[in-house]
């Protein structure tokens, strides 16, 4: 298992190799504050709950091979905002 500052040297290598500005704002503004908000709340067993329809659909994604193209950041942070807001 890698320490922490072996983990943290890697993350500032990773976030320094990014030039692309905008995902640098994504993940500055949007993703990373949302990761660490939702890593330090406490879980209850509605959090790991997973209802039919979407194992179903979880079942459909893993048996359909992957044609698309990659999504943008915009559209990362669009997708992330409609699945935080699901039920």
């Amino acid at each position: 298992m890698k320490s922490k500052e072996q983990l943290k040297a890697e993350l500032y290598k990773l976030i320094d190799s990014i030039d692309d500005e905008e995902l640098l704002n994504s993940l500055n503004e949007d993703i990373l504050p949302a990761i660490i908000e939702n890593h330090s709340r406490p879980f209850s067993d509605e959090d790991h709950d997973i209802h039919d329809h979407e194992i179903i659909g979880l079942n459909a994604a893993l048996e359909k091979p992957d044609t698309q193209e990659p999504v943008s950041p915009e559209e990362f942070k669009k997708m992330a905002e409609k699945w935080a807001n699901k039920e």
